[in-house]
Protein backbone atom coordinates (compact mmCIF):
# COMPACT_ATOMS: atom_id res chain seq x y z
CA UNK A 1 0.00 0.00 0.00
CA UNK A 2 1.68 3.26 -1.25
CA UNK A 3 0.39 6.68 0.35
CA UNK A 4 1.63 9.79 -0.96
CA UNK A 5 2.71 12.72 1.84
CA UNK A 6 3.33 16.44 1.09
CA UNK A 7 6.37 16.96 3.67
CA UNK A 8 7.84 20.68 3.52
CA UNK A 9 6.99 20.54 -0.30
CA UNK A 10 8.71 17.43 -1.07
CA UNK A 11 6.45 14.38 -2.38
CA UNK A 12 6.77 11.08 -0.29
CA UNK A 13 5.77 7.49 -0.71
CA UNK A 14 5.65 5.16 2.47
CA UNK A 15 5.46 1.86 2.05
CA UNK A 16 4.51 0.05 4.98
CA UNK A 17 5.72 -3.26 5.94
CA UNK A 18 3.76 -5.98 7.13
CA UNK A 19 3.77 -5.55 10.86
CA UNK A 20 3.89 -1.79 10.88
CA UNK A 21 0.69 -2.41 8.19
CA UNK A 22 -1.13 -4.08 10.80
CA UNK A 23 -0.54 -1.95 13.48
CA UNK A 24 -1.54 1.32 11.26
CA UNK A 25 -4.84 -0.39 9.84
CA UNK A 26 -5.78 -1.82 13.92
CA UNK A 27 -5.06 1.83 15.19
CA UNK A 28 -6.97 3.43 12.55
CA UNK A 29 -9.78 1.50 12.71
CA UNK A 30 -9.80 1.89 16.75
CA UNK A 31 -9.15 5.99 16.02
CA UNK A 32 -12.28 5.76 13.44
CA UNK A 33 -14.63 3.94 15.02
CA UNK A 34 -14.08 4.54 18.87
CA UNK A 35 -12.95 0.84 19.24
CA UNK A 36 -11.74 -1.16 21.92
CA UNK A 37 -8.25 -0.57 23.25
CA UNK A 38 -7.90 -3.82 24.94
CA UNK A 39 -9.22 -5.61 22.20
CA UNK A 40 -6.20 -3.99 19.44
CA UNK A 41 -3.57 -4.70 22.27
CA UNK A 42 -4.69 -8.24 22.49
CA UNK A 43 -4.82 -8.19 18.57
CA UNK A 44 -1.53 -6.44 18.55
CA UNK A 45 0.24 -8.62 21.03
CA UNK A 46 1.01 -5.13 22.64
CA UNK A 47 0.03 -3.43 25.92
CA UNK A 48 -2.46 -0.53 26.34
CA UNK A 49 -0.03 1.97 26.99
CA UNK A 50 2.25 0.80 23.84
CA UNK A 51 -1.69 1.26 22.53
CA UNK A 52 -2.33 4.96 23.33
CA UNK A 53 1.25 5.64 22.31
CA UNK A 54 0.71 4.13 19.15
CA UNK A 55 -2.76 6.59 19.19
CA UNK A 56 -0.92 9.83 20.00
CA UNK A 57 1.62 9.00 17.15
CA UNK A 58 -1.40 8.44 14.50
CA UNK A 59 -3.17 11.25 15.51
CA UNK A 60 0.26 13.47 15.20
CA UNK A 61 1.69 11.95 12.04
CA UNK A 62 -1.07 9.67 10.27
CA UNK A 63 0.52 6.27 8.61
CA UNK A 64 3.72 7.96 8.78
CA UNK A 65 4.29 7.92 12.31
CA UNK A 66 4.38 3.97 11.79
CA UNK A 67 7.85 3.60 10.57
CA UNK A 68 10.68 2.81 12.52
CA UNK A 69 12.86 6.22 13.03
CA UNK A 70 15.89 4.66 11.75
CA UNK A 71 14.11 2.94 8.52
CA UNK A 72 13.95 4.49 5.08
CA UNK A 73 10.64 3.29 3.93
CA UNK A 74 10.15 7.00 2.34
CA UNK A 75 10.78 7.46 -1.00
CA UNK A 76 11.94 10.84 -2.48
CA UNK A 77 9.40 11.24 -5.56
CA UNK A 78 10.14 14.85 -6.73
CA UNK A 79 10.91 18.43 -5.07
CA UNK A 80 8.50 21.10 -5.64
CA UNK A 81 9.77 24.55 -6.19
Amino acid sequence: MLVSLKLTNILYEVELRMKEKEKYEVIKELVDHNGNKNRASQKLGLSRRQIDRLIIKYKERGKEGFIPEFDSCKKKIFAKS
